[in-house]
C-alpha cells in the first residue's frame, strides 16, 4: 500500500476512535469533576489525597492523548495556515482544557473538561441553548465556587470560608451585580473571580445570540410559509 494511502487509512481509523470514544470522554469528564470535588470539600488525608490526584492526572492525561491524536490526524493540513485556522477552530475547548490544570488561578477552567464530554451531543441550536442553560452555567457556577473554596479557605481576612459563602460568590460574580458582601483577597482568588466575570459576560452573550437567532429565524419561516 502507498505511504499515501497508509496515512490516510490511519487518520481515518483514529477519527473512528476518536467519534467512539465520545461517551467515555464525558464520563471521564465529569468523574474528574467529582474527584476534583471531594479533595476541595471533603479534604481527605494524605494518602488518599494523593489517590485522587493521581486519578486526576490519569484523566487529563487522556483528554491530552485525545487532542494529541487529532493533532496527529491534521499534521498534513498544516502545511496553510487555513489548516491551522480549522484546528483550532474545530479544537479549542480541548486546548484550552489542557492548559487549565497546569495553573492554580486557573482551576475554574477545569469545567472545560467536562464541557469538551459534553460539546459533541450539542449540535443544533435548541442543544446549544440547553447546553448553556442546563449544564454550562451551572457547571461554572459549581467549579468556580470550588475554585474560589480552595483559594480562600482559611486565609487571613478571607470571607469565603464555607462552599455556601463560595457558591454565593459565584451567582453574584456571575451575573456581574457585584453585592460586595464576599470578594477573594488571595491572588488565586482574584484570578478565578476574573475569569468567572469574562465567562458570565460570555455565556449570556451566547445565550442571548442564540435565542435571538432561534426568534428571527422562527419568525421568518412563518413570514415564508404559505396563508
Amino acid at each position: 500500500m502507498p505511504d499515501t494511502a497508509k496515512i490516510v487509512l490511519r487518520a481515518e481509523r483514529i477519527r473512528r476512535f476518536s467519534k467512539k470514544s465520545e461517551f467515555s470522554l464525558m464520563v471521564l469528564g465529569f468523574l474528574y469533576l467529582a474527584v476534583y470535588s471531594v479533595q476541595v470539600l471533603v479534604q481527605p488525608p494524605g494518602e488518599i489525597m494523593g489517590v485522587l490526584n493521581l486519578t486526576n492526572t490519569a484523566i487529563y492525561s487522556i483528554f491530552l492523548l485525545d487532542l494529541l491524536l487529532r493533532f496527529t490526524v491534521e499534521i498534513p493540513q498544516f502545511r496553510k495556515l487555513s489548516g491551522w485556522v480549522t484546528f483550532f477552530k474545530h479544537n479549542w475547548l480541548s486546548i484550552l482544557a489542557a492548559l487549565g490544570p497546569h495553573f492554580r488561578g486557573l482551576r475554574v477552567l477545569q469545567v472545560l473538561i467536562v464541557l469538551r464530554g459534553v460539546a459533541p451531543y450539542m449540535v443544533n441550536r435548541s442543544q446549544r441553548v440547553g447546553l448553556i442553560i442546563g449544564v454550562t452555567l451551572p457547571l461554572v457556577l459549581y467549579t468556580a465556587a470550588l475554585s474560589a473554596l480552595e483559594a480562600e479557605r482559611g486565609v487571613e481576612g478571607s470571607n469565603i470560608n464555607t462552599f455556601g459563602d463560595a457558591v454565593w460568590w459565584s451567582v453574584v460574580s456571575v451575573t456581574t451585580v457585584g453585592y460586595g458582601d464576599s470578594y477573594p483577597v488571595t491572588t488565586d482568588g482574584r484570578v478565578v473571580a476574573g475569569l468567572l466575570m469574562f465567562l458570565g459576560i460570555a455565556l449570556f452573550s451566547s445565550l442571548t445570540a442564540l435565542i435571538a437567532a432561534w426568534v428571527v429565524e422562527g419568525h421568518n419561516e412563518s413570514k415564508d410559509s404559505p396563508k
